[in-house]
């Protein structure tokens, strides 16, 4: 059995363990007090840094396989030390994922701040922030380091528990669908939503975009014919899925009517404008939208590179605030409750949101 299929058997194994906890209301396996309160502290972070968690379950997967290792020294080549970022890529990432908890993309050593040629101690220079979230990774990494395996594997069973008991709590939440909300209402709520700090944010811009589209297709006379594609996940490129926007609207005939790419807090560029237009040149689409939750004062000034485009092309490129687009769009249909209905239906059932992206939503309508 090869190393790798060997820490998936482990970690499967304790996920099953910390399931049976869970399911019996049963007692974890008990960590010291300044531990177990260290770790209701990290637990916030769950869901909004996700690249600490999947450092931390890498590395107390690495010490219940490896006892002798420092799991500390987290790159090959610091002096006895181990790769840990493949098996977070090729073990930890994937498990985090398939189970339906938060995770990194690829890997938590993709993030600049535990990358560092570094051990894992007291005086790590990586700027992990905020500093709570830096003491109390070090303070678990160092204690299961120094407590050895069996408190390694206490430690990561404590954890997926934890996991656990959040799934739960998330599958359980009934979303809030308000009704009678004008427009300015609704703009308000999800300018409010779309500035969540958590991880997964980025999704809520162009689930919003998705789901106005979606009642607009279905009643402007300008989409007659025309249907909205199904949301792509979160991670697939446009270039391998063969698409040329986030949300891509198809004419009677099959073809490309509308696209739309979709930045959250990014800054629109000439350089973005032209990455978009290398991806609808080979269309014949009608009109590509470029918006961003970015706060730009004036969008006038890409004009010389929409004309270019217009010239070259054909395409009718449009530049805007998500927000400003949606206000507009909003106007335009019958009923908010059309446009709400769908984009909570998006909340629900989106893979790429956590719970605290949820929760937050009927935080928002609560307090409207």
């Amino acid at each position: 059995m090869t190393e790798t299929k060997r820490a998936e058997e482990i970690l499967k194994d304790i996920y099953e363990e910390a399931l049976g906890i869970h399911d019996l209301n049963g007692a974890c396996p008990p960590l010291s007090d300044e531990d177990q309160d260290t770790l209701n502290v990290f637990r916030k972070y769950f869901g909004e840094r996700l690249s600490g968690l999947n450092v931390l379950v890498t590395l107390l997967l690495k010490k219940v396989q490896s006892p002798d290792q420092d799991i500390r020294r987290h790159q090959a080549q610091i002096q006895g030390g181990f790769a840990g970022r493949p098996l977070d890529t090729k073990v930890v990432a994937p498990f985090l994922k398939e189970m339906q908890f938060p995770s990194a993309s690829e890997s938590g050593w993709t993030t600049r701040t535990f990358e560092h040629e570094h051990p894992y101690t007291f005086d790590y220079p990586g700027n992990i922030s905020p500093a709570e979230l830096k003491h109390t990774f070090l303070r678990l990494v160092n204690s299961a380091q120094c407590r050895g395996h069996e408190y390694a594997h206490a430690m990561l069973l404590n954890i997926l528990v934890l996991l656990i008991e959040m799934r739960e709590k998330d599958r359980s939440l009934v979303l809030s669908r308000p009704v009678n909300l004008t427009v300015a209402d609704v703009v308000r709520m999800l300018k409010q939503h779309h500035d969540v700090e958590t991880s997964g944010v980025a999704r809520l811009p162009v689930l919003s975009v998705n789901a106005i589209l979606t009642v607009l297709v279905g009643e402007a006379d300008r989409y007659r014919g025309c249907r909205i594609l199904p949301l792509e996940s979160h991670t697939s490129a446009d270039s391998r899925s063969h698409l040329i926007g986030d949300v891509n609207i198809l004419d009677g005939d099959g073809r490309f009517f509308e696209g739309y790419e979709i930045k959250h807090n990014v800054r629109i560029t000439s350089n973005v404008i032209q990455n978009s237009f290398l991806k609808l040149r080979t269309t014949t689409v009608d009109r590509y939208y470029i918006l961003t939750t970015y706060p730009h004062d004036d969008y006038r000034e890409f004009d010389d590179d929409v004309l270019q485009i217009a010239k070259t092309h054909g395409c009718q490129m449009i530049i805007n605030g998500v927000d400003k687009t949606l206000a507009y769009y909003l106007r335009l249909i019958e009923d908010t409750k059309s446009f709400i209905d769908i984009y909570v239906s998006h909340l629900e059932s989106d893979p790429a949101l956590n719970y605290q992206i949820r929760e937050r939503w009927n935080d928002i309508v609560l307090n409207r």
